[in-house]
């Protein structure tokens, strides 16, 4: 039962990193557009155009960021306060779901593997 677990787990993890790699080829332009004018994008867009796919990924991953925790974005000055409005609901939905299943996959493994092992 464990050993069904541990590959659900794993399948999940796959899957996750799966969805943020297409996500990222597919979406990263149209979610800049969306997000133009912040300051905190145009630096990830600068920093980070030159490196691929690998790339696109990074700059999702701190778009995801924004919208996992906006008050610290906010009160650091990364974000305007109503600036994450612009973006369409269905496209971060989509961004959120891979990263937040990444990040639930990593903590399942974390559990078994401390109190499994």
């Amino acid at each position: 039962m464990l050993l069904l677990i541990i590959l659900f787990i794993y399948f999940m993890a796959f899957v996750a990193i799966f969805w943020m790699l297409i996500f990222s080829y597919r979406y990263t332009e149209l979610i800049e557009e969306c997000l133009s004018k912040s300051r905190f994008v145009a630096n990830n867009r600068e920093a980070f155009s030159g490196l691929g796919l690998i790339g696109k990924v990074l700059r999702n991953g701190s778009v995801a960021t924004m919208f996992l925790i906006p008050r610290l974005c906010e009160k650091r000055g990364l974000i305007e306060k109503d600036e994450l409005l612009k973006l369409p609901p269905n496209l971060k939905r989509m961004l959120i779901i891979s990263y937040v299943m990444g990040g639930v996959s990593f903590f399942a493994m974390l559990v078994i593997r401390f109190f499994y092992a």
